[in-house]
C-alpha cells in the first residue's frame, strides 16, 4: 500500500490539487502541513487550558465555586451552553459513578467551544464583559470582548482542524499565530514565555512549499 492509499484517495486529492498534480510535491505538502500542526500544538494547548481556567475562575467569582450547579449560573447560559453543561455533568457522573461531580472535573471535560461561546455577544450583558473582561485578559487593556471572541473563534477552528487531522495550509496561519500569541500573553505572561520558548512555528514556516502561493 502506498502512502496516498493509506491516507485515502479523497484526502490525498486535496494535497495533490494544491501541488499541481505532482505526487512528490503533494507528499512534501502533507509533511509540511503535519509539521505546522505539530508546531502550533504548544500554543494551542496553552491557549485552551489557560482560557478555560481563566473563565472558570471568573464563573467561580461570579456564581461561587460550585457554579455548574448554581441556578444563577445556569440561568445565565444560553440553551446551547446549558445543553453542553448538562451533557458534561451527566457524562462525568456516569463515568465516576457519583451523583455530584467536582467543578474541576466538569471544567476539564467541557469542550473548547463552550468556553469560546462565553465571550460571544450573548453574554455581553449577563457577564458585564465591558467591566469584567480584565478578569480573563488582565495584561492587554486594549483587547475588547468582540476582538477576543473573534480571535478565539478562529483559533477554535484551527484547533478542531488539527484535532481531526485536516489540512491547515490554506489558512492564514501567520495571522492566527499572532492572535494566539496575543491572547495567551493577555492571559498570562509566564505561559506565553513558555509557549514562545517551545514553539517551532517560525522555523517550520520558513520551509513552506513553493507550490503554495496564497497569502500566508
Amino acid at each position: 500500500m502506498s502512502m496516498k492509499d493509506s491516507l485515502s484517495q479523497a484526502r490525498f486529492a486535496r494535497y495533490l490539487a494544491s501541488a499541481g498534480g505532482d505526487e512528490a510535491s503533494a507528499i512534501a505538502l502533507y509533511e509540511w502541513n503535519t509539521l505546522m500542526a505539530q508546531s502550533l500544538y504548544v500554543y494551542l494547548q496553552c491557549w485552551e487550558i489557560t482560557y478555560r481556567n481563566k473563565l472558570d475562575s471568573f464563573l467561580r467569582w461570579k456564581f461561587g465555586p460550585a457554579w455548574p450547579e448554581a441556578q444563577r449560573a445556569l440561568r445565565s447560559l444560553t440553551r446551547d451552553e446549558n445543553r453542553r453543561l448538562t451533557e458534561t455533568k451527566q457524562r462525568q457522573s456516569q463515568q465516576r459513578k457519583q451523583n455530584t461531580v467536582s467543578t474541576d472535573a466538569i471544567v476539564a471535560d467541557l469542550s473548547a467551544g463552550f468556553w469560546v461561546a462565553l465571550l460571544s455577544s450573548s453574554y455581553k450583558v449577563p457577564y458585564s464583559w465591558q467591566h469584567n473582561l480584565r478578569r480573563v485578559f488582565p495584561h492587554d487593556v486594549a483587547l475588547d470582548r468582540a476582538t477576543a471572541h473573534s480571535f478565539s473563534s478562529t483559533i477554535l477552528k484551527l484547533r478542531n482542524r488539527i484535532a481531526h487531522h485536516e489540512p491547515i495550509y490554506e489558512l492564514h496561519l501567520s495571522q492566527i499565530y499572532s492572535e494566539l500569541q496575543r491572547l495567551v500573553s493577555a492571559m498570562c505572561g509566564d505561559t506565553d514565555k513558555f509557549a514562545r520558548a517551545n514553539c517551532k512555528f517560525s522555523v517550520i514556516a520558513q520551509t513552506r512549499p513553493a507550490c503554495l502561493t496564497h497569502p500566508f
